[in-house]
């Protein structure tokens, strides 16, 4: 079988936000090593989130505390400060809230990208370019108090600035011998960063894993977004290694702990061919084509049209978008491709892969201009078909035109 992998958005977009670092060189110099400084102009975040999009988001989701949090130089805030107990479970309240950030606290909203769609977009392209889970988180400040204390992350962390200005301090991969006296009590900063910059509307800072920081607002609203990209590590290797196996039948087995010296020698080398039995030689590709690496799984609905028997919507205008956050592995033989995505594999027909190629970029493109498309390989009625699979599958999304038609 011809093995192949289309990948799937991503590249542009974080090419876009890495400016003027080309991808080349942030991958060659920066990423899992360094820190770098990305300048850009003052409104090239404006579409992903703005002030009044906030207002609403923290509005609609007031019933979901878990995701609110007010931190004070370094302590977050007890929740029934300003939550209620209702009824129906606990409720932020507006005006307890912004009291507190009046007062010096920093506001964050977890997970912010599985509630706001750019955001979303935003995540599934750092996932589809850096082949791990990503989450987005948003914090917000006021006066000149830091709220989280000087940390490390398990993570990549990138920061986008929004709007206003913060001020941000790098210590190194270590914290030893650094003074936190003046931080605790007047939010003073330790000495000794060896990154101690303001930034502003369209900058991008990235952190890599483990180096310690800290940020401080400048007395004035300052809003931003922390990406935070979960690299697959040796312990998710080996994990999947272990599934593995499991899911054939092995490890339950006793060892041969009292057999003789010969059964033993016997045993270790039958367990030695399990083990190297069915692996590739590029062992990480493998692992990324059958588990999906550790991206965070987002659900697709299609309704009305997926629960109705057509699946699809008539007419030519509606919009597809293919989904995957990541590349499609595909294996295909005379008569049929055998796709991993996300760790799940599906059986389609060849002709699926037509349809894959040209949505692959991740835009959203109407039907009509598929079927314009394919007509010298298929008739209108295979290419609804092949589109349907996919659909049931939750490999694509339907979206209406700009018109409002589905």
């Amino acid at each position: 079988m011809a093995d192949r992998e289309i990948q799937v958005r991503g590249s542009s977009v974080v090419a876009g936000l890495l400016e003027p670092v080309t991808t080349g060189e942030f991958l060659g110099s920066y990423w899992l090593q360094r820190h770098v400084w990305c300048r850009g102009a003052a409104d090239r975040f404006s579409s992903l989130l703005s002030w009044p999009i906030l207002n609403r988001i923290l509005e609609h989701h007031s019933r979901e505390p878990h995701r609110f949090r007010l931190a004070r130089q370094g302590h977050d805030l007890d929740a029934g400060a300003y939550t209620d107990e209702g009824p129906f479970g606990r409720k932020i309240r507006a005006g307890a809230v912004t009291e507190q950030l009046r007062c010096g606290a920093t506001l964050s909203f977890d997970a912010i990208d599985e509630v706001h769609e750019p955001l979303t977009r935003l995540a599934e392209s750092f996932e589809a370019f850096f082949r791990g889970g990503t989450k987005i988180n948003i914090y917000a400040g006021w006066r000149a108090r830091h709220g989280l204390d000087l940390h490390r992350d398990n993570q990549e962390i990138f920061i986008a600035q929004l709007d206003g200005r913060k001020r941000w301090l790098l210590y190194g991969f270590t914290a030893d011998g650094l003074d936190r006296t003046g931080l605790r009590e007047h939010s003073l900063p330790p000495a000794g960063a060896e990154f101690d910059e303001i930034l502003t509307p369209g900058d991008l800072l990235y952190i890599p894993r483990g180096c310690y920081h800290l940020a401080v607002p400048m007395n004035e609203p300052t809003l931003h977004l922390t990406i935070g990209v979960k690299n697959p590590r040796e312990s998710d290797l080996l994990q999947w290694l272990v599934d593995r196996y499991r899911a054939n039948g092995a490890g339950e087995r006793d060892l041969p702990c009292l057999a003789p010296s010969a059964d033993r020698i016997r045993y270790s080398d039958q367990f030695r061919t399990m083990l190297l039995d069915a692996l590739d030689a590029d062992l990480v590709a493998q692992y990324l084509a059958e588990t999906g690496s550790n991206c965070k799984p987002r659900p697709v609905f299609n309704l009305p049209w997926s629960a109705t028997a057509e699946v699809l919507p008539p007419g030519r205008s509606y919009l597809l978008r293919l989904t995957a956050p990541a590349s499609l592995h595909i294996k295909a033989d005379a008569s049929a491709v055998l796709l991993q995505h996300s760790g799940r594999a599906y059986r389609f027909p060849r002709g699926v892969t037509a349809i894959l190629d040209r949505l692959a970029d991740g835009t959203s493109k109407p039907i009509g201009d598929l079927l314009d498309t394919l007509a010298e390989r298929f008739d209108e009625e295979t290419v609804r078909l092949l589109v349907a699979l996919l659909v049931k599958h939750d490999l694509i999304v339907l979206t209406p035109d700009d018109n409002g038609r589905a």
